[in-house]
């Protein structure tokens, strides 16, 4: 009862605040810490207020600050300021665009050909098509590549080349401007094709597989009873190789030239014979083999007198020794002096051949000769003056004239495959000369 009766009286004694001594410790320091905290977070609160207080009332008694009022000037509308009528602008030029160049054409390079004897870059458009790799045989040799073409194929070249090897032609000006062109590498090409039609030239294949353009010469109706001696040379020059009377002095073949001239005398070509009326007194001065000295002695000399002559050439002998050159051959055909005619391919026996042999010997010859000057040979010389029947029926398909080796004076009006000459030789003086072109003339 003592223990409980302590206990109950230590509450009372507690809760009333009048009695400390009867109780446990550690319960009255739990008490204290709790008063003390309340009191800790009361004071906190009242100093927070303060605070706040003392902020709000700071904020109300600071003074307001005056903002600038604005001057009367600057409030007031500006005066209207005098401006000048505005001047109309002037029209703004819009830059045209330039028109794009049209694209180069694909061209392939093609082997040259020669166009009236001069030898021209040529170049080549065709249709293709390609083929796989492996559709191309491993062992197939690199021709077979050009099985992917397909269609024809088209030459092209240059229209200055074109122009400047028909110089000889004396085409009217601008008679290849309204054909089709296509620009490339900076230069205007037309198809050759187009150009031949329009020159009037004619496709051929040379002896040696390129191809050519040149003229065909024709020959007018000749009128009949006009005497024309036509005279035979060979070589001409001082630097005799061979056979002495085949070279006919360089004082000689010059003194004959001069008294040609002074007396009267006209040289001509067989083309010219379509026109024989317009000659007093005509004579044919031709040459026989194409040897070099007809360009190093004869040809200064028919340019010193401006005399025409004719030049039979071997097809096949162009750059052989004491032949002329084949640039030789163009010079002297270029010159407007000299015709270059054919005396056959190989200097055959004519007599000899049979058709087969005679066509080929007149067709390779022709063609070479049309490569080398851009003009188709209309004369044949029978080579040693040797010839047939046949070889006459055959020529007649190839030529307008065909030469013997002798006779007399040459009539017009005479078979023009049988044209009978005069033989000019070393020994030949000038009254001799004299006796050979005295006939010339219209007969009686």
């Amino acid at each position: 009862m003592k223990l409980y009766y302590i206990i109950v009286s230590s509450r009372t004694a507690v809760k009333e605040n009048r009695f400390s001594g009867l109780f446990l410790p550690e319960k009255h320091d739990k008490l204290i810490k709790k008063r003390e905290t309340r009191t800790s977070r009361m004071r906190i609160f009242r100093l927070l207020a303060c605070l706040c207080l003392l902020a709000l009332l700071c904020a109300c008694a600071a003074p307001e600050v005056a903002l600038p009022e604005t001057p009367a000037e600057a409030t007031a509308a500006p005066e209207p300021v005098p401006t000048e009528p505005p001047v109309p602008a002037e029209p703004v030029e819009v830059p045209v665009a330039a028109e794009e160049p049209e694209p180069e054409a694909a061209v392939l390079p093609a082997e040259p050909v020669w166009v009236l004897g001069r030898l021209t870059d040529a170049y080549s458009t065709r249709e293709s098509e390609w083929i796989r790799a492996e559709d191309v045989p491993e062992d197939a040799p690199m021709q077979t590549l050009n099985e992917v073409f397909t269609g024809e194929e088209t030459l092209w070249a240059a229209v200055e080349d074109i122009l400047e090897a028909a110089a000889l032609l004396q085409p009217e000006p601008g008679i290849l401007d309204d054909l089709e062109s296509i620009s490339f590498g900076g230069q205007d090409y037309i198809k050759l094709e187009d150009a031949a039609a329009r020159l009037g030239l004619e496709w051929g294949q040379a002896p040696d597989g390129s191809r050519y353009l040149a003229k065909r010469q024709t020959v007018g109706e000749i009128p009949e009873g006009w005497n024309v001696p036509v005279l035979m040379y060979h070589a001409v020059g001082d630097e005799i190789w061979g056979y002495s009377d085949l070279f006919v002095s360089t004082a000689s073949m010059e003194e004959q030239l001069q008294y040609l001239q002074e007396n009267g005398y006209e040289a001509i070509w067989f083309s010219d014979l379509a026109h024989i009326e317009d000659y007093e007194k005509p004579v044919i001065l031709t040459f026989d083999d194409g040897y070099d000295d007809n360009y190093t002695v004869l040809y200064p000399l028919l340019e010193k007198y401006q005399t025409k002559a004719t030049i039979f050439v071997i097809g096949n002998a162009m750059g052989s020794t004491h032949k002329m050159t084949q640039e030789q051959v163009y010079e002297m055909a270029a010159s407007g002096l000299v015709s270059i005619q054919s005396h056959t391919y190989t200097h055959g026996n004519l007599s000899a051949m049979d058709e087969a042999a005679l066509r080929q010997e007149m067709e390779r010859s022709n063609a070479a000769l049309a490569a080398a000057t851009g003009q188709i040979p209309y004369v044949l010389c029978y080579p040693e003056g040797k010839y047939s029947y046949l070889t006459m029926d055959v020529a007649k398909d190839y030529y307008t004239f065909a030469l013997r080796m002798d006779g007399w004076t040459y009539q017009t009006g005479m078979d023009p495959y049988q044209v009978p000459r005069s033989f000019v030789s070393r020994r030949i003086t000038l009254p001799d000369f004299l006796w050979f072109v005295n006939p010339s003339g219209k007969t009686n």
